[in-house]
């Protein structure tokens, strides 16, 4: 079955247009009405659970939740509609073409229980490599930071190894930032993670 979203922005510029006029049209000016220099962003959001209770303990930043699957942007767009939060975001987009092509600086990247592309021949799918940090990096802001979270220990191992070779990122010592239960964390319980800092 074809995804309509894919049908309709199939063309790169279409795509690129797109994220760019909703950036510019919704998140820019919520940035200058809190005062902010930056978003927080989830890639691969999921339902939202995670980063709708992290914005509703830090009220005074601007949170973005993203991912490819429409249902899961429908529902945890719900729960901002239903809570009529004012400081988080929920948009279906590819993370590299989000990244690129949005104005908007980012100082918290999190990425939780990303696919883990377990089979040798497809490691060259998962999200984290160096262009990917590289392209991350020019959009946080200096001393910004990255989290990420698997219950996977071939792609921890990975992703640790990615980073320790990127000279934008730094690994630090550093707690995950906000506890709460969401769908991966009850079914995934044992997990891994590391926070990087933008060099």
């Amino acid at each position: 079955m074809s995804d309509p979203f894919l049908e309709l922005h199939r063309q790169k510029n279409d795509r690129k247009k797109r994220v760019g006029e909703w950036v510019g049209d919704l998140i820019l000016p919520r940035l200058n009405e809190y005062g902010l220099p930056a978003i927080n962003l989830e890639i691969g959001c999921g339902h939202g659970h995670w980063l709708v209770s992290f914005s509703l303990a830090e009220t005074s930043q601007l949170f973005v939740g993203i991912d490819l699957i429409s249902k899961r942007i429908k529902k945890a767009t719900s729960k901002v509609t239903k809570q009529n939060l004012k400081n988080i975001f929920f948009y279906k987009a590819e993370a590299n073409e989000f990244i690129e092509y949005s104005d908007a600086k980012i100082s918290k990247t999190f990425i939780m229980y990303p696919d883990p592309w377990p089979k040798h021949k497809h490691h060259k799918r998962r999200l984290i490599q160096l262009p990917f940090l590289e392209l991350l990096a020019s959009k946080t802001l200096d001393d910004g930071e990255f989290y990420f979270m698997t219950d996977h220990s071939g792609y921890f191992e990975w992703a640790t190894s990615k980073v320790s070779e990127s000279a934008c990122w730094k690994i630090i010592e550093k707690e995950w930032p906000h506890e709460a239960k969401s769908y991966f964390s009850e079914l995934l319980p044992k997990n891994q993670f590391f926070c990087a800092r933008r060099l």
